[in-house]
């Protein structure tokens, strides 16, 4: 029960690697408020999240609308009695070359990625302050280092996501408030199809993972879940404006 006692807001943690971190959340303790644009899948994780000793609940949230995370913000503050924690996970990938990406497919991942990592955390922050510290998880990507052929826009996106987190951790400091980020690599996920579909289907991607990743293959969920787990824990107290890459290898 390593997060007894925290109330966290998990913003887009209704599928993948949120729906698995949400679920390691409640199984230790902690109380969580799954906020997603798709609420019927955040009612889903809510509801294999109820075994658990944390209350969980779901509320519709959607980050590119700065009222929506404002508001999801405030109800989950007034549901669990206060905020301890963020987790924010909402992501789009879009895909393409430079030369032929359109302009609303880079305003569309800038959106989500970027701009909605900044609502949550502009709006969450006060309510930390006011439960006296906490932590801030975003999630970057290892594409937001390293890019790749045809990720140009993603890649941006995802890096200004870990720009943000380092300044943040350095601005909200003083106040106890760490803020860090984690960033995956190649997760099997759908959130990846575009991607598998771009590198020429399964097949190709599989050979890709193979060559590329030290332990020669994808991670799962389940494995990039305990990282969220740690860093909002107080097992990670002296952690703040970190990358923690959880990629097989990949960035060595």
């Amino acid at each position: 029960m390593r997060l007894a006692g925290k109330r966290a807001l998990m913003i887009g943690a209704a599928t993948g690697i949120g729906q698995a971190a949400a679920l390691a959340f409640a199984a230790n303790g902690a109380g969580i408020v799954v906020a997603d644009i798709n609420l019927p899948a955040a009612d889903g994780t809510v509801a294999a999240a109820a075994g658990d000793a944390g209350h969980a609940s779901a509320l519709a949230c959607d980050v590119r609308d700065e009222h929506s995370v404002r508001d999801a913000v405030a109800t989950a503050e007034a549901r669990m009695g206060g905020l301890d924690t963020l987790v924010v996970f909402a992501g789009l990938q879009r895909l393409g070359h430079a030369e032929g990406f359109a302009a609303a497919d880079w305003d569309a991942v800038f959106d989500v990625n970027a701009r909605g990592t900044f609502f949550a955390a502009k709006y969450a922050a006060p309510a930390l302050r006011r439960a006296g510290g906490g932590s801030i998880i975003t999630t970057s990507s290892l594409a937001g280092l390293r890019g790749a052929p045809g990720m140009t826009g993603y890649a941006a996106a995802k890096g200004a996501v870990i720009a943000f987190t380092v300044a943040l951790a350095q601005e909200l400091a003083p106040d106890n408030i760490r803020v860090n980020s984690v960033l995956p690599g190649w997760i099997d996920t759908p959130f990846n199809n575009p991607a598998i579909a771009l590198m020429g289907g399964v097949e190709a991607h599989g050979e890709v993972v193979r060559r590329i990743v030290p332990l020669g293959r994808q991670g799962t969920p389940d494995e990039v879940a305990p990282i969220y787990v740690f860093l909002a824990s107080e097992e990670s107290r002296y952690i703040t404006a970190k990358q923690m890459m959880v990629d097989g290898g990949m960035a060595h």
